[in-house]
C-alpha cells in the first residue's frame, strides 16, 4: 500500500508566483522542496489544485504582458504592433487545434 503525500494548500500562491516566472512544474517542486514525482502526478490532474494554481500564475502574467503591450501599442510602437498580430495568429491557431480536437 502506497501513501500518497498531499501537496499543501498554503503554497498554492507560491505555485502561481514562480510559474508566472517561467519555472516549470519541475523546477518548482524543486524550488519547494516537494517530491517531483507527487508534484508532477498532480500538476498533471487538470482537475487539481495545483494544476490550477500554475495555470492561473501563467495566465496572470500573460495578462500583465499584455497590458504592458496595449500600452505600447497607443504609444505607436510599430514592433508591438507585429508583436501582437503574430500573438493573434497564434491563438487563432490554438483555438482551432482545441475546437477539433475537442480540449
Amino acid at each position: 500500500m502506497s501513501a500518497t503525500i498531499a501537496i499543501p494548500p498554503t503554497i498554492l500562491p507560491e505555485i502561481e508566483s514562480l510559474a508566472a516566472k517561467n519555472f516549470a512544474p519541475s523546477d518548482i517542486a524543486l524550488k519547494l522542496g516537494i517530491n517531483k514525482r507527487i508534484f508532477m502526478k498532480e500538476w498533471r490532474n487538470l482537475k487539481s489544485p495545483v494544476r490550477k494554481a500554475y495555470e492561473k500564475g501563467k495566465l496572470e502574467i500573460a495578462i500583465v504582458k499584455a497590458d504592458a503591450l496595449e500600452e505600447m501599442i497607443e504609444d505607436g510602437n510599430v514592433t508591438a504592433y507585429q508583436i501582437h498580430d503574430k500573438n493573434e495568429k497564434e491563438q487563432a491557431f490554438k483555438d482551432v487545434v482545441a475546437d477539433v480536437f475537442h480540449l
